[in-house]
């Protein structure tokens, strides 16, 4: 016989042979083939499981504990008996199959029911059949028996014989043990077949309709419950329409509106009969004008799917712009698709000295979703180095590449700390142009071997990114210069050590931001490389910023210079009127009042205390009064700034003053007796007087 002998204890004992000796020794006399385990009491139902799963599946499972009572049994193995129960159950199915059009026709008649009782009308439906299915439940039973004067409790569990003994059994127990079990099983065969009392059961056969729609005859919970259930199963279907046109609908819409776009700007315009000019394909800019004036360009990035038109919409500002949300045909695209567009500070379009275009980051990698192959907290020369250059085209001056040497990261949220305002397109010297280019490249993850000067056109390629709140990702690139060659020796790129992230990234990761000098000091020092211009730069190195722009119309010149020929009007000065009341040492108010500049600080009046009809009046505080509001200042305070009109009244303590009479004994000398004295004394009153 195969027997499995669990021992669960709350510390585990190194030798096993220490743990139910007589239990293993006795187990283990004549042909029976004895395992031992030992394990926490938490893992005892783990083992049971593994034991009835396992291929050697044992004959009887014996359980060595310290089972002091039936109660305690119970508590330690109800949980598990129940469990092993539920494993057993040969529940038969009685879900009808889905029958749409019958499962529909009930729905009808349920609803018209529902209608007609809500009505108070009275709706006949006729009464159906209903189907049951029986089967036998199996309920586990608890067999006991004794033990030389303690209980064993023997049971299956999910078809295995189990007994549960105490740990210090007799060696003559233990060894009949296995026959005392399994004559217990077999005199109760009858009873109990396989140690389950078994209890026919009835389940109703029931249909789709049935299940999740009110009927006749349905309790308020259950119709609270089918009401939940179909208000439920609505919203998953509309959750599920919306997932599957928005993930998958409206981006195949967009795609195919994107290929009809990029068919005609790939059209050859050329209608001569020439065979080489015929090769070479021009940008057919007549109908994309005809499809919209707003199209300024076209961007493309190999390796990429950024290949689009750039727009660019007049009516741009601060607050609002247009292709943000809306696709070339100015139709409005919800979840982000929009446009590539340039930004309304380039206000030159595609001849800026920085071309900043926007586009949003899609999770497909269109738009300027893939601009996050570049890197995200580090660089990917691998991609760099097979995308190293841009190419931009347009109606007047044709494709040109553009040499990528800057991909950094960027935070547009002043408040939190370092900003750095890429978004500039135009600039105020050539100083502050290289010293603006330098900043880009101190950032950038990549040292990129692409030299700048102060003649160079910019394009600032911009994209939503989520390593930090509020973060972009920036792509710059400088137009190739004439007689250049349009390739870039990316055998020299590598990756920048220490690039210049914005303070949020050093206080997170707890590092040491680097210092970011200007463009001639570094050039003094020697750390730049990369500038091949005249670097007899003029004019002021500070960075510029378009945080100040607005919105509003400028004026005119002729409307400046009348301004400034006009001298300012100074502004009418203002008086507020000022009363102050208090009371001298006899007791006499004293008010004065009087008109004092806007803005101006006065001194107040020192303020004395006075005796009144037996009562001592002591200064406390200033009532002030003002625009309806109230407040009190301390008596320290002796002076006050003028903003409104204002009243200050003293506020004083009221104390009554009581007299106690002292009488002297008289000495024993001939002297005459001294005369009562009066002393005065003072009993505090809880009331403030403003008199």
């Amino acid at each position: 016989m195969n027997i499995l002998v669990l021992s669960p204890s709350k510390r585990i004992k190194k030798d096993k042979t220490e743990y139910s000796p007589e239990v293993l020794k006795a187990l283990k006399n004549g042909n029976n083939e004895v395992s031992f385990h030992e394990c926490f009491p938490v893992q005892l139902e783990l083992e049971l499981k593994r034991a009835v799963k396992s291929e050697k599946k044992p004959d009887l499972i014996v359980i060595a504990d310290d089972i002091e009572s039936e109660d305690d049994f119970r508590s330690k193995f109800a949980f598990i008996v129940s469990r092993g129960e539920r494993k057993v159950q040969n529940v038969p199915n009685s879900k009808e199959k889905i029958n749409l059009k019958k499962s529909f026709g009930d729905f009808k008649e349920n609803i018209k029911y529902l209608i007609g009782k809500i009505k108070k009308q009275e709706v006949h439906k006729e009464e159906k059949e209903e189907k049951y299915v029986t089967y036998d439940r199996k309920k586990t039973h608890i067999f006991k028996f004794d033990t030389g004067g303690k209980t064993a409790y023997a049971f299956p569990y999910v078809g295995v014989k189990t007994v549960v003994v105490q740990n210090d059994i007799s060696f003559a127990q233990a060894e009949k043990l296995p026959d005392t079990v399994y004559e217990l099983f077999s005199e109760n065969s009858e009873t109990y077949p396989e140690g389950y009392s078994l209890s026919e059961r009835k389940l109703k056969v029931t249909t789709f309709s049935e299940r999740h729609f009110p009927k006749k005859g349905d309790s308020r919970d259950e119709l609270v419950r089918k009401s939940v259930m179909l208000g439920a199963m609505c919203v998953f279907a509309v959750a599920g329409v919306l997932f599957v046109y928005n993930m998958f609908v409206m981006p195949a819409q967009q795609q195919a509106l994107q290929s009809e776009i990029r068919t005609v700007f790939y059209e050859n315009n050329d209608t001569s009969s020439n065979s080489a000019a015929k090769k070479k394909t021009a940008p057919n800019w007549k109908k994309l004008k005809k499809i919209n004036k707003d199209i300024k360009g076209w961007i493309s990035v190999n390796n990429t799917k950024i290949d689009y038109p750039i727009l660019q919409s007049k009516s741009d500002n601060r607050n609002k712009q247009f292709y943000l949300n809306h696709n070339y045909l100015k139709q409005y695209t919800p979840r982000g698709f929009g446009s590539i567009f340039i930004d309304y500070r380039s206000k030159k379009g595609m001849n800026s000295k920085n071309i900043v275009l926007h586009g949003h980051h899609m999770e497909d990698g269109t738009m300027f979703g893939d601009l996050m192959k570049y890197g995200r907290y580090s660089g990917n020369l691998g991609f760099y180095k097979k995308s190293p250059t841009i190419k931009l085209s347009t109606p007047k001056g044709g494709t040109q590449t553009y040499k990528i040497f800057s991909v950094f990261k960027s935070n547009v949220n002043p408040a939190q700390g370092e900003y750095f305002d890429f978004y500039c397109a135009k600039f105020k010297s050539k100083a502050q142009f290289m010293n603006y280019v330098y900043n880009l490249r101190v950032r950038s993850l990549f040292n990129c071997p692409v030299n700048v000067n102060e003649n160079d056109q910019l394009v600032t390629l911009v994209t939503c990114s989520y390593e930090f709140s509020g973060f972009r990702t920036v792509v710059v690139a400088r137009k190739c210069r004439k007689n250049e060659s349009a390739k870039v020796d990316v055998s020299s790129a590598k990756l920048n050590k220490n690039p210049v992230w914005p303070q949020c990234y050093y206080s997170r990761f707890r590092a040491k931001r680097p210092t970011v000098l200007t463009f001639k000091k570094a050039m003094k020092k020697g750390k730049i490389n990369w500038y091949d211009g005249n670097s007899k730069l003029k004019g002021s190195e500070q960075l510029p910023t378009s945080l100040k722009e607005t919105t509003e119309p400028t004026t005119s010149a002729a409307e400046a210079a009348k301004q400034k020929a006009t001298k300012p009007t100074k502004p009418p000065k203002k008086y507020f009127k000022v009363k102050i009341i208090r009371r001298n040492t006899k007791g006499k108010k004293i008010v004065k009042t009087k008109k004092v500049l806007d803005g101006k600080t006065i001194k107040l009046p020192k303020v004395k205390n006075y005796i009144k009809k037996g009562y001592k009046y002591t200064f406390k505080k200033w009532k002030v009064k003002g625009f309806g509001k109230r407040k009190y200042l301390s008596k320290k305070i002796d002076k006050v700034t003028v903003r409104s009109n204002i009243k200050l009244k003293a506020v004083y303590k009221k104390k009554k003053i009581i007299v106690k009479k002292v009488v002297k004994k008289p000495k024993t000398s001939s002297k005459k007796p001294q005369k009562s004295t009066e002393k005065t004394t003072e009993a505090p009153k809880n009331k403030d007087s403003d008199d």
